[in-house]
C-alpha cells in the first residue's frame, strides 16, 4: 500500500513539499472556545452544595487516548475513498465539586490529536494520505458516586455536554488545498463540533491531599468534515460527502489533588 502524509511518509512515494502559508497555530487556544470553557469549567463551582462539607473540591490532571470512531466508504466523482481518524493521545485537566453526598459537578478541558486518512480505494495498491487534526475538548459533567465522600474508592457513572473543536494543522491545510483532497483540492479550516458524552470510572482517595482516578467515556457527535463541503461545488473542487454521527471513546487516567481533607 503506497502511503504519504502532509508531515510524513511511509513507504511508497516520497512526500511533495508545499509553501506553508501563515496559518494560526493549532496548539493555540482558540478564542470562540472562551466562553464555552468559561461556563462549563465553572460549574464545578456555581452549583450551590447542600452543605459546607459537600464541597470536597479537587482537580484531576490526566491523559490517556482518544479512539475518534467515523470510517466511511463513499464514491465521489468515480472514485471510491475511504476515510477514517487515527486514535491519538490527549491531556487535560478536570475540576469536580460535590453537591450532594452522591452526585456532583465538574468542568473540563483537554488537547489532544485525531489525525485523518483518506484512502483512494481507485488505485492499486490503494494511495493513503494523513492529514494532521489537532482537537480541544471543552465539557460539563454531572457525576453520581455509589458511595460516599467518606469512602476511599468510589466507582461512579457520568453524563454531560461539550463542545468539540477539531483543527487541521498547516501541513494537512496546505496539503488538501495544493496536493489534493477528496476528488480535488479542498480548503480544510476549524470547526465545532457538539457532543454527548456518558460513562463511569473510580476514584480513589489515597493520602489526605492525593489520589487516582480511572475514566473511561463515549462521546457522540456528528461525523467532522474539517471545513470541506458536504458535496460538489466548483468543478475540480475537493469535498467530503460524509455524515451521521461518530464516537470518540476516550480512555484516562489521573492524578486526584484534593484541596482539603
Amino acid at each position: 500500500m503506497r502511503t504519504s502524509f502532509d508531515c510524513f511518509a511511509i513507504g511508497g512515494k516520497p512526500r511533495q513539499t508545499f509553501p506553508k502559508p501563515i496559518r494560526p497555530s493549532p496548539f493555540a487556544f482558540h478564542p470562540a472556545l472562551l466562553p464555552a470553557a468559561l461556563v462549563l469549567l465553572s460549574l464545578a463551582f456555581v452549583v450551590p452544595p447542600a452543605s459546607a462539607q459537600a464541597t470536597n473540591l479537587r482537580f484531576t490532571l490526566f491523559g490517556g487516548g482518544s479512539f475518534l470512531k467515523a470510517d466511511r466508504t463513499f464514491p465521489a466523482e468515480g472514485q471510491m475513498y475511504q476515510t477514517s481518524f487515527a486514535g491519538g493521545g490527549l491531556a487535560g485537566i478536570r475540576a469536580t465539586m460535590d453537591i450532594t453526598s452522591h452526585f456532583s459537578a465538574e468542568g473540563s478541558y483537554a488537547y489532544g490529536t485525531n489525525n485523518l486518512r483518506v484512502a483512494d480505494l481507485s488505485e492499486a495498491p490503494p494511495l493513503v494520505r494523513g492529514f494532521g487534526v489537532r482537537a480541544q475538548h471543552i465539557e460539563g459533567n454531572v457525576l453520581y458516586f455509589f458511595t460516599g465522600p467518606s469512602s476511599r474508592m468510589r466507582p461512579f457513572g457520568t453524563f454531560g455536554f461539550g463542545i468539540l473543536r477539531l483543527s487541521p494543522t498547516s501541513a494537512a491545510q496546505t496539503a488538501a488545498s495544493t496536493g489534493g483532497f477528496i476528488a480535488g483540492p479542498a480548503t480544510l479550516s476549524s470547526g465545532n463540533k457538539f457532543e454527548f458524552n456518558y460513562g463511569f470510572g473510580v476514584e480513589e482517595k489515597l493520602a489526605p491531599h492525593f489520589g487516582l482516578r480511572f475514566d473511561l467515556r463515549d462521546h457522540v457527535l456528528a461525523v467532522p468534515r474539517l471545513g470541506a463541503p458536504p458535496g460538489p461545488g466548483v468543478p475540480g473542487a475537493g469535498f467530503f460527502p460524509v455524515s451521521g454521527l461518530a464516537h470518540d471513546v476516550e480512555l484516562s487516567a489521573g492524578i486526584v489533588i484534593f484541596t482539603k481533607r
